[in-house]
Parts: structure tokens; C-alpha cells; sequence
């Protein structure tokens, strides 16, 4: 607790990824909407060779990671009572952080480190979807050390069909994704895959339809609801960083589709988040195939939160504030 009795909570923002400059962005806006008179937020950044916590005064202290906890400028020692992850990306999305706040029992506003770390994995995710009978493309994993002959290349392109999307099997915000018309540019667009860093590419069928996305976060009593429905019509040749981020595309909330189109999809969000265990705020997207048929494309499990995200235009949308659903996501992960 602090010094005015309310817990203190940690803003996680930053990670080791090309995510960022996003994470940082979406961290912000949390800390902006976190109620002063429930709780008392800090910033606190994660980078490769440190972590730290922004305090008054643009001063800042080193975090002990052994405990991660800090001290004050009176040599105070202090340790928060829960942390909002807004880290996109490694280490925020796949596991890492979570199973850090496992082993130090602090509460934490995402699933478990398993859960999480399934949900990063495109391809492990998507294969339990689909033996659950859910709707997903078909793929192929890459991995890094895999060499590619050419008659390889030509068994990828006669299983997943061109055109495909080509992926990094642990990623986010579109980085490194590549829609491939010809088989051609098939190793082009792995090669720029792998320059993310990630282990294991993933190469999907294309699945032609609209795209949707969906968040889902706690209600009242801190069980799941659905928010609206978001379609996303892109200038670009599918939904990659600079649409998501500098305005290259339309979100249109909600979605101008029928009641029915509508249900199904929330439909199929709530079945897949309560499939690989998803918690209190995730984003899905979805491809709406042949008018009919939700396809679940991704799921996020820190989803971003900056004035240009998704999520908060569907909170909007719902009458949600978005002190309230941070409200109701602390609340939760203290009790």
C-alpha cells in the first residue's frame, strides 16, 4: 500500500521487442485512466539491461529484480501490489513476465504464464482451435534452422495455396507479416519474417473475407462480456503496422454487418478465449469467410490501448469508461 493506504500499482510498458514504442503509448493511457481515488499508478519500464519506475519530479529508481520492489530517495524500500502488463511483444506476451510475478506471488492483469504463452504461439494456438473444431487456417511452421530447398518451397505453396500470409509465429501489431501473390516471393517473405528474430515462421492459407476484431473484458462481477463488434477495412492489402498505427485504415464500430454476422462472431470469441484461457483483456480477430463463417485469425493477450487502438473505440461503443473496466481488471486481480 502507499503512504495514503492505496495500493500501488505497476504500469508495465516498454519490452524487448519492435513493439515498444506501442507498448509505451498503450501504457500511458492506462496510467491516464486509472482512478487516483482507488489506487496510486507508477510507469514502470522494462528494457533489456534495466527496469525502472518513474517517480514525481522526472526522477526515476532502478527496480530490483530479484524482488521488484525500489528505493525511495529516503532509502525506503517499496514493492507494489499489482501489475497492469501493457508490454507488447517478448517479454510482455509470451509467458516471461507472467511466470516472473508467479514465482514472486504479485497479481497481474493477464492469464496465466501458460495461457499466455499458448496464445503467442500462433500456430500451437491455432492447432488446438481447430481440434476443439474451431474454424482456422491451415498452416505450416517454419523454424529457423530449417534449410529450404527449392522443392521444399514448391510442397509450401502446393499445401497452403498462393496467395498466403506469411508471419512470425510469436509476434505482434503485423511486424514482419507479408501477403504473397506468387510463389516467387514465398522466400522473400520468410526471410523478412525471420528478421523479427522470432524462432518459427508460420504460413497460412489466405482465408478471403472481411476482417473483424473483438475485445473482451471483465463486467461488473468480473465475468467476461463481449464488446462490439469492430470491422476494419484497410487501404493497405491486409491489416499490417502502418494500417493498425498511422491511420492507413477505417475501423467502423460497430461493425455495419447483420445481427446475425454479429452474433456469430462474438460467438466464436468467447468460445476461443475460454478455450486457451484467456483473462480479463484480449482482443480477437476474425475473418468473416464466404459471409457466414467466423475464422479466428489471432489472439491477443495484451492488446494495445493507445488513442488509436481498437479496444478503447469498442469500450466507447459499449458506454464502457475506461477507468471503469481498469477499475474492474484491478479489482479483480486483488481480491
Amino acid at each position: 500500500m502507499n503512504h495514503n493506504g492505496l495500493p500501488k500499482i505497476a504500469v508495465l510498458a516498454g519490452g524487448y521487442s519492435g513493439e515498444a514504442a506501442i507498448s509505451i503509448k498503450s501504457a500511458s493511457n492506462i496510467v491516464r485512466n486509472i482512478d487516483p481515488s482507488k489506487y496510486t499508478p507508477y510507469t514502470v519500464r522494462i528494457e533489456r539491461d534495466l527496469w525502472w519506475v518513474e517517480l514525481d519530479g522526472n526522477t526515476r529508481a532502478d527496480i530490483d529484480q530479484k524482488s521488484f520492489t525500489w528505493i525511495d530517495s529516503e532509502g525506503i524500500q517499496n514493492a507494489f501490489d499489482a501489475v497492469f502488463i501493457m508490454v507488447h511483444g517478448t517479454p510482455g506476451e509470451d509467458g516471461i513476465l507472467q511466470k516472473y510475478f508467479e514465482s514472486l506471488g504479485i497479481p497481474f492483469s493477464t492469464g496465466t504464464s501458460d495461457a499466455v504463452r499458448l496464445t503467442f504461439n500462433k500456430f500451437k494456438a491455432n492447432n488446438i482451435l481447430r481440434a476443439e473444431g474451431m474454424f482456422v487456417a491451415d498452416s505450416i511452421e517454419i523454424k529457423r534452422e530449417e534449410v529450404l530447398s527449392e522443392s521444399r518451397m514448391n510442397d509450401i505453396a502446393q499445401i497452403v495455396k498462393i496467395p498466403c500470409f506469411v508471419k512470425p509465429n510469436k509476434g505482434g501489431s503485423s511486424l514482419g507479416v507479408t501477403r504473397v501473390e506468387h510463389t516467387m516471393n514465398l522466400r522473400a517473405a520468410i526471410e523478412c519474417a525471420f528478421d523479427t528474430e522470432c524462432p518459427s515462421v508460420l504460413i497460412e492459407s489466405l482465408l478471403d473475407g472481411p476482417e473483424f476484431s473483438v475485445g473482451v473484458v471483465p463486467d461488473k462481477n468480473g465475468a467476461p462480456i463481449v464488446l462490439p463488434v469492430t470491422e476494419i477495412k484497410s487501404e493497405n492489402t491486409f491489416f499490417d503496422y502502418a494500417a493498425k498505427y498511422e491511420g492507413k485504415s477505417q475501423e467502423i464500430t460497430p461493425a455495419e454487418i447483420s445481427s446475425a454476422s454479429k452474433a456469430r462472431i462474438q460467438e466464436t470469441v468467447m468460445k476461443a478465449t475460454a478455450i486457451l484461457k484467456c483473462k480479463w483483456m484480449v482482443r480477437v480477430d476474425i475473418i468473416l469467410v464466404n459471409g457466414e463463417n467466423p475464422a479466428v485469425i489471432e489472439i491477443n493477450s495484451v492488446p494495445g490501448f493507445t488513442d488509436e487502438s481498437i479496444l478503447p473505440q469498442q469500450l466507447s461503443c459499449a458506454g464502457i469508461e475506461i477507468p471503469e473496466v481498469i477499475s474492474r481488471i484491478l479489482k479483480g486481480i486483488l481480491a
